[in-house]
């Protein structure tokens, strides 16, 4: 570990027996607090993550930790002391590693396919019919293809796309012979998922406020969510915020 004058402090609220952090060679926590069967982590990492690139590998493992464990809530903030290297923190639970997204045909957009390619990757690692969290497909794209892309909306773009056609289709990955559920249960499995991605969005909203040393407070959380008061409101209550 080395001192670094600004870091950046990692939150973790996990419901668990605590062997997780074996179960994943986890550093050990800078702070653990348990009640009950919830416990929370704290986990000081070195350096700013502030551009495009470190943006988004931040945002990669905080989506392992939720691909790994029963997380509750997350949030990210500034904070001085000793630091740990984000590369630590690989042995998390990822989705299919050691596979070439970009192995596709010359005249398509490379990159939207790549990135549909891991999106069915996804839907596979779920099981199909769970929904996938719009935070890992953004994340993988913004730590391949930012540099290539036109601009962030462009890749962004690429991606809700890629996002509302899986879900339109209830999460499944369709076949030649149109295998999959019926549009009845499609439906059915979007509406309730479509609470799950909301939330999703609100808890983002939330670390980003809480890096940036701002209120977290319904009106911030609706702003940065892209939700009605309301909205933000429940997500804020059931996350323990008042």
């Amino acid at each position: 570990m080395k001192l670094y004058q600004r870091n950046t402090k990692i939150s973790i609220t996990i419901r668990g027996d605590g062997s997780e952090l074996f179960d994943y060679s986890l550093p050990t926590p800078n702070a653990y607090e348990r009640n009950g069967d919830v416990y929370t982590l704290e986990f000081i990492i070195n350096g700013f993550f502030n551009t495009n690139k470190g943006y988004a590998y931040l945002n990669d493992i905080l989506a392992r930790f939720t691909l790994s464990m029963s997380v509750i809530r997350s949030s990210v903030s500034r904070c001085e002391g000793i630091g740990y290297e984000l590369k630590l923190f690989q042995g998390l639970k990822s989705v299919v590693r050691h596979k070439d997204y970009e192995a596709v045909d010359k005249g398509l957009d490379n990159i939207f396919f790549a990135i549909k390619y891991y999106t069915e990757d996804l839907i596979r690692e779920y099981g199909e019919g769970e929904a996938v969290a719009y935070s890992l497909i953004e994340s993988f794209a913004f730590a391949r293809f930012i540099d290539r892309a036109k601009d962030r909306s462009t890749l962004k773009a690429k991606c809700r796309s890629i996002w509302n056609w899986y879900e339109a289709r209830g999460w499944t990955i369709p076949t030649r012979k149109g295998l999959g559920m019926s549009r009845a249960e499609g439906a059915k499995k979007a509406h309730t998922k479509k609470a799950k991605d909301t939330k999703a969005k609100v808890q983002k909203a939330i670390a980003g406020l809480e890096f940036l040393q701002e209120k977290v407070n319904i009106a911030n959380v609706a702003r940065d969510a892209g939700v009605d008061r309301n909205t933000a409101k429940k997500y804020l209550i059931e996350l323990g915020y008042k």
